[in-house]
């Protein structure tokens, strides 16, 4: 299936309090009380380099159809998480070509700080994947991340098994699991739920969080193959709004497959943070698992 059109220039690269956001920020407006309550972390965002971030946002947008809720640079996602009351977030380095990993990691490296944590790209095609995860690694990079449907491959071909050799114990891969929404039938879905399984079944120590809920527009077979399953995260990204899913649906997916087991994600710029944590805030679980689901669970993850 030919991939989305922007990807080719992505890398040349005791009061009440209503809203989560403002319940969020309530410690730092009250006096005498600066303590945080608990780290708030959205685990798949994407930005880019400043020269190329108008384009690379008009072609996503274009290409998935939503509009976009920021600006996809650092100053924009660090606005739009301030706003929001969001203290960290994975930004997750997705590249169309071989030769854009080098000069894509390089820049992901350069913008490690206190709000932003990058995640490496990685590329099929690569020569020495286990070579790049090293490198990224001894730069203080804490995970990868893999997209089946944009690099054509499939999550258990065996090419793959040095990648996820090397990423261990300690690395986190976060991975694309399911289709797009403008896939037609006939098409290829190289990252349907159960072959992600099939991945997880043979590296079953490995730090695995397969995203958008675990099967983008296919959430029947990510029930039926990986939600409830133990070695494995999902996170909650299902742009253009996690409320779109209704509550009941996403209740029962975290109650099955568990709140310590799920992360809080957006797919930022084309979702909003805000308002997805509200809709997390919203759902009919106990305060503690919308707490974990938020960020304490990533947190523990990655010892952040």
């Amino acid at each position: 299936m030919p991939g989305p059109t922007w990807q080719l220039s992505v890398w040349h690269q005791p009061t009440r309090i209503k809203s989560w956001t403002a319940w969020r920020n309530w410690p730092r407006r009250c006096s005498g009380n600066t303590q945080r309550i608990t780290m708030r972390i959205d685990v798949h965002t994407h930005i880019s380099p400043d020269r190329i971030a108008a384009p690379v946002l008009e072609g996503m947008t274009d290409t998935f159809g939503y509009p976009a809720v920021g600006i996809n640079t650092i100053d924009g996602i660090k606005s739009h998480m301030k706003a929001s009351g969001v203290d960290k977030s994975v930004v997750l380095g997705v590249v169309d070509r071989v030769s854009h990993v080098k000069v894509a990691n390089d820049w992901l490296i350069s913008i490690q700080d206190d709000m932003l944590v990058p995640f490496g790209a990685i590329h099929p095609e690569m020569d020495d994947m286990p070579g790049e995860v090293r490198r990224l690694r001894d730069a203080g990079i804490k995970g990868v991340k893999l997209h089946p449907m944009m690099n054509q491959f499939f999550p258990d071909d065996p090419k793959m098994f040095p990648l996820y050799e090397e990423l261990g114990e300690d690395m986190v891969l976060e991975i694309h699991s399911g289709r797009f929404n403008h896939t037609k039938p006939g098409e290829t879905v190289y990252s349907p739920p159960d072959r992600v399984m099939n991945m997880i079944r043979r590296f079953p120590k490995m730090k695995v969080i397969a995203l958008h809920l675990g099967g983008f527009y296919m959430l029947d077979e990510a029930e039926r193959e990986l939600i409830g399953k133990s070695n494995v995260l999902i996170d909650t990204t299902w742009p253009p709004a996690l409320k779109e899913l209704g509550s009941d649906t996403l209740a029962n997916i975290v109650n099955k497959h568990g709140a310590d087991k799920v992360c809080f994600g957006t797919d930022f710029p084309l979702a909003d943070m805000a308002k997805d944590a509200e809709f997390i805030e919203s759902l009919p679980i106990p305060d503690a698992a919308k707490e974990r689901m938020l960020g304490e669970n990533f947190r523990e993850l990655v010892g952040l």
